[in-house]
């Protein structure tokens, strides 16, 4: 099946200096799986937000998002740390929401994001991420393993929940999606 994925990269000064880039690494790797991708470097909250409706414009089914997070909401590279409430509203002004958000995020599926989007309009059907803090391999396996399910059999809440069962097996329990 034909998936199409969005990349935004949002980190830290820092990560790009050590080149520890989570957006690049899932690229590579959709490359590989020859799943549709394209990556944009965001670097503050306007060109976020620009990257969001380049995405829903194109029609992306897959949103994933690298930067950095916690249980009030994510941080983009400028340090604009939005809290879940406003990140879902950033979402609202889009023509289509995608099917799925990947939140390569630490706590990026943490009960916040799902209370911020349940009040909402447009939200993914999907939200994958983890509960916690996590290692940078962590989440390389995690996503490795989830496009390549999505890839083989769509992008659907069946095959989210059944590559969430093989990720928690074998890389964290603190997988989850909503």
């Amino acid at each position: 099946m034909a998936i199409s994925v969005f990349i935004i990269e949002s980190s830290y000064p820092e990560d790009y200096y050590k080149n520890r880039l989570d957006g690049q690494v899932t690229r590579h790797l959709l490359n590989i799986l020859r799943v549709k991708n394209k990556l944009r470097f965001v670097l503050n909250l306007d060109h976020f937000k620009k990257a969001l409706r380049e995405a829903s414009h194109e029609n992306f089914q897959v949103i994933h998002l690298s930067c950095h997070g916690d249980d009030d909401g994510v941080a983009l590279a400028d340090n604009c740390q939005p809290t879940w409430d406003k990140f879902a509203g950033y979402f609202q002004s889009l023509t289509k929401c995608p099917p799925a958000l990947v939140m390569s995020a630490c706590c990026g599926a943490a009960s916040g994001i799902g209370d911020a989007f349940k009040t909402k309009n447009k939200r993914p059907g999907i939200i994958f991420g983890s509960t916690d803090r996590r290692p940078f391999g962590d989440y390389a396996t995690a996503w490795t393993m989830l496009y390549h399910r999505f890839a083989t059999n769509g992008v659907s809440n069946d095959s989210a929940r059944l590559v969430l069962k093989q990720i928690n097996a074998v890389v964290s329990d603190k997988f989850i999606y909503r």
